[in-house]
């Protein structure tokens, strides 16, 4: 607290009472160190509230606006002084207190994220190194058969890998206010949405799903970072793949309008609820914990950012258990 709001304070709340500048502010201090370092911050502002009622019932019945303290007898002013110290310290606490909660809400989901990478790390890691030793084992024996289909397997795996990297990569930039964008001329179909679609082949073949482009324009330029588009849509093919419908296809419908491109991805599937789609792009947030443990809750949250550094804006729409879809509005402005 600065001195100024010091003095405003002693201005405001104490005017003639007996307590000096220096006196309020040793207490306040005081008060501040003993709410840093309580552990149980609720229990505190509850002795304190119960101390601030007593002392207020026993202050005798006048318009302390209209009063002139100097009237009140000594005990009644020190108990005034009291509760003035006890008001800041009790609103301090109750302040302290939620943001202790949403520090333990933050390292609970840090934890969470900690324990789902590297769970993933490590399934994957395990499986490259497995296919690995398969690989070794069969050109030592002389057997050269499916050793192309285990390669794919391992490509596969580590692209998994890579990905997982350049979210958690690119959210940590976010965070920190350091992601940088590199602008260049490029196709968003050509150089963005089809690579990823052909690394994800594998994952999209699994569930029979298919992804379908649609556009009207021979050439869909924009001037942005490719790389991080290809993240954009491959966070979105991925959600699309783990929560759409089997033997469905992915919607890719690629249009300009005006100034802008327009980018809709639809997909068949579980979707999300109307109630909770304003959170779908907050950072952890996860809304299919139990169909998949391995839900980071940070892909969504890291699209919605580059596209905000590209100024541009995406939207959520979805129909709980039937379909969900996405539309990305990216500006011409080059």
């Amino acid at each position: 607290m600065t001195e100024q709001e010091l003095q405003e304070l002693e201005l405001k709340y104490l005017g003639n009472i007996q307590l000096g500048l220096d006196d309020y502010k040793s207490l306040y201090e005081k008060g501040l160190d003993l709410i840093r370092n309580e552990p149980k911050p609720q229990e505190l502002l509850l002795k304190i509230l119960d101390d601030y009622q007593k002392r207020l019932n026993e202050i005798p019945a006048v318009d302390l606006s209209a009063e002139n303290l100097e009237n009140l007898d000594e005990a009644a002013r020190e108990k005034i002084k009291a509760l003035v110290l006890f008001g800041t310290q009790a609103v301090l606490i109750n302040d302290n207190s939620r943001k202790q909660g949403r520090l333990a809400e933050a390292n609970k989901n840090y934890s969470d994220l900690l324990s789902i990478v590297t769970h993933e790390f490590k399934n994957s890691l395990t499986s490259i190194y497995g296919y690995n030793r398969i690989i070794q084992k069969r050109i030592k024996a002389g057997k050269h058969d499916n050793i192309s289909e285990i390669s794919d397997n391992i490509d596969r795996l580590a692209k998994n890998v890579f990905s997982m990297v350049d979210t958690l990569f690119s959210m940590s930039l976010i965070d920190e206010g350091r992601l940088k964008i590199e602008r260049r001329v490029f196709d968003l179909v050509e150089d963005a949405i089809k690579p990823v679609i052909d690394d994800l082949a594998a994952r999209l073949e699994q569930k029979l799903m298919k992804v379908k482009i649609i556009t009207s324009e021979t050439k869909n330029i924009y001037f942005g970072d490719e790389r991080f588009f290809q993240l954009i849509f491959r966070n979105l093919i991925l959600n699309a793949i783990q929560y759409g419908t089997r033997d469905t296809d992915i919607l890719f419908e690629v249009r300009r309008i005006k100034n802008y491109i327009e980018i809709v991805i639809f997909n068949y599937g579980s979707g999300i609820e109307k109630n909770k789609l304003h959170k779908v792009f907050d950072k952890f947030s996860r809304f299919h914990e139990a169909k998949d443990k391995s839900n980071v809750g940070i892909g969504l949250y890291t699209v919605k950012s580059i596209i905000d550094l590209h100024g541009g804006e995406i939207t959520a729409e979805s129909e709980f258990s039937k379909w969900m879809r996405f539309t990305i509005h990216l500006p011409l402005n080059f």
